[in-house]
Formats: structure tokens, C-alpha cells, sequence
């Protein structure tokens, strides 16, 4: 889908070792091609989605989300994103996010965050 920093995410994913995307992503990603493009579109999203690592929801990760949420002052979805790339952390994770208050988040939590900044 070509949006607002498509094209940063893309070169970034190409230049990645792997990719991590917690298990609510698969949800969201077909809902937002589904409504931009038609169902028909949403095939190479569950074709792709077995070359992403996925974290898993269990009760550790919703109890770290939820208090992130509260702290951050994060939407729901937005804390459980967090909480995943923080139980992945690497040196070099970069975490992509378009979303103010998740970038603040995560640049509070101490990662490294695609943009840099936001315009």
C-alpha cells in the first residue's frame, strides 16, 4: 500500500536481517488492505506473513502492554506493538511507527525508531 513513508519502510525491510511483527499485526494489515484494495489484495499479505517472526500474544506480553498503556498513554494495539519489539529487543532492532505517541513511546523505552523524526 503506498501511504506516507512507504517507501523508508520498504528500504528498510530490504536492508533488514529479519523482520518481527507481534500476531495482532496479521489482523491489522488484512483489515487495512481489504479496505484500501479489496479482498483479493489481502493473498500476497497471507502469503508474506510467514517471512515475518511472530510475537505471540500471551498473558506477560498483555500484562507489559497494559501497563504501557497506562503509562504511555498508548491506544491498545499500539502498547501491544511495543511490548513485543521491547521482549525482541536486539542491538539493532528498529522499531517503524508513523504514530506520534507511539514513536514517543517507543523512543522513551529506548528504541531506536523509523522515521527518526516525525514532520
Amino acid at each position: 500500500m503506498a501511504e506516507a513513508g512507504s517507501e523508508l519502510v520498504r528500504q528498510a525491510m530490504q536492508e533488514a536481517d529479519g523482520w518481527f511483527i507481534c500476531r495482532i499485526g496479521f489482523v491489522e494489515t488484512v483489515r487495512a488492505v481489504a479496505l484500501s484494495a479489496g479482498r483479493p489484495a489481502t493473498r500476497p499479505v497471507r502469503e508474506e506473513w510467514r517471512a515475518f517472526g511472530v510475537v505471540e500474544v500471551d498473558q506477560a506480553l498483555a500484562e507489559h502492554a497494559a501497563g504501557l498503556a497506562i503509562d504511555r498513554e498508548l491506544r491498545s494495539l499500539d502498547a501491544l506493538h511495543l511490548a513485543a519489539a521491547l521482549l525482541v529487543r536486539t542491538d539493532d532492532l528498529v522499531f517503524v511507527t508513523c504514530d506520534r505517541r507511539l514513536h514517543a513511546a517507543a523512543q522513551a523505552e529506548g528504541l531506536s525508531v523509523l522515521p527518526e523524526t516525525l514532520g
